[in-house]
C-alpha cells in the first residue's frame, strides 16, 4: 500500500513537471522564462502529495483496490486493442489533415497549436480508456 501511495505521488509530481512546459508553450512564453513560478508550483505539488498521503488514506485504499481490478486481463486486452486502433486512426488522419491545411494555404503550424492538439488527443484518449474500464 505504501508503495502504491509513493508511486501515485511521484506520478503526480512528474505530471506537474510535464504540464508546466506545455502550459508555457500554449501561452506563447519561453519555457524557462518564469522559473520561479515553476519552482513554486512544483513545491505545492510536493506538499499536496505529502499531505494527501495522511489525509486521504481511505480514498487511496479504494483506488488501490480499483487498480488491482484494472489489471484484469480483459481490460488490458481491450485497452491494447483500443490503443492499436487509435494509433492507426491517427496515422490515417494526419496526412488527410495536412492535405486539407495545404489546400487552404497554411504552411506553418505553431508550436502552441500543436501542444493544444496533443492535449486534446490525450484527454480524449484518457476518457475513452475510462469508458472501456467501466465497460469491463
Amino acid at each position: 500500500m505504501k508503495k502504491y501511495i509513493i508511486n501515485r505521488s511521484i506520478l503526480t509530481i512528474v505530471a506537474v513537471l510535464y504540464a508546466m512546459p506545455l502550459m508555457t508553450i500554449i501561452n506563447g512564453e519561453s519555457i524557462w522564462g518564469r522559473i520561479n513560478t515553476v519552482i513554486i508550483i512544483i513545491g505545492f505539488a510536493i506538499i499536496g502529495c505529502l499531505s494527501s498521503i495522511f489525509v486521504f488514506k481511505d480514498k487511496a485504499k479504494r483506488e488501490y483496490e480499483q487498480e488491482k481490478i484494472e489489471k484484469d486481463e480483459r481490460y488490458i486486452n481491450n485497452r491494447k486493442t483500443f490503443s492499436y486502433y487509435l494509433l492507426i486512426a491517427l496515422a490515417m488522419t494526419i496526412p488527410i489533415v495536412l492535405i486539407i491545411l495545404d489546400l487552404y494555404g497554411i504552411e506553418q503550424i505553431s508550436i502552441s497549436s500543436l501542444t493544444i492538439i496533443f492535449l486534446i488527443i490525450s484527454f480524449v484518449y484518457m476518457i475513452a480508456l475510462e469508458f472501456i474500464r467501466k465497460k469491463v
